[in-house]
């Protein structure tokens, strides 16, 4: 992104970048739970799924809070680092990715699934890859760095999450698994595709800025 001639003349405020670095803190953090619960859920006694499902839910609520801060934030500052609208924009779908994350915990709760197929640890392995390239994306939009290496990056990763869903619906329909299994798998699987499409969404919108500034 450019030099502006106008952030000499006109601070703009930084502090919103700082916000959505924590925003997307909470995903990844609650991504790194998650992924440790899904790896982990066949010897995991009931009330450490229910610690990891806790600590899930309490990013997620932490990622409301900010995301509410940067809102309210916006009403009261004249000049922002970029367009505001891009940035309640932003906000919005980076807590929809910390939603989606919780909403799936949730349903592994709600079906009391207590065993889940390799292929959803392999979900789990991309989602947190794409949280780490989340922050990274945020910080080089604050330091007006390279994002286009991220950008494809993150774009890659969801194409091979769009393959592997492929492959999760095939392995449903072998004949290995119960209709109730079916149903309840199919479910989480559409799910986990939806965080990584939320996040490769971010990775579009940020683009989008930096063609809109030069």
């Amino acid at each position: 992104m450019g030099f502006n001639i106008l952030d000499l003349f006109l601070p703009r405020e930084t502090k919103f970048f700082n916000y959505m670095i924590d925003q997307v803190n909470c995903f990844y953090e609650a991504a790194v739970v998650f992924k440790e619960m899904v790896y982990h859920i066949e010897e995991l006694k009931e009330d450490e799924i229910k610690k990891k499902l806790i600590i899930i839910k309490d990013y997620e609520l932490r990622g409301d809070n900010i995301e509410n801060k940067i809102i309210d934030e916006l009403h009261k500052t004249f000049i922002t680092p970029i367009d505001r609208e891009d940035l309640h924009s932003l906000a919005i779908n980076i807590d929809r990715t910390i939603d989606v994350l919780n909403s799936i915990a949730r349903k592994i709760e709600i079906y009391q699934l207590r065993k889940l197929p390799v292929l959803a640890c392999k979900f789990a392995d991309i989602i947190v890859v794409m949280g780490q390239l989340m922050q990274e994306l945020i910080i080089n939009l604050k330091k007006k760095a390279d994002i286009d290496t991220i950008q494809t990056r993150m774009h890659g990763l969801e194409n091979d999450a769009d393959d592997l869903f492929h492959t999760c619906m095939v392995e449903l329909f072998t004949g290995d698994y119960s209709a109730v299994d079916i149903i309840r798998l199919k479910e989480v699987y559409e799910h986990l595709e939806s965080v990584t499409d939320a996040v490769d969404y971010i990775g579009k919108m940020v683009r989008g800025i930096k063609v809109k500034q030069g």
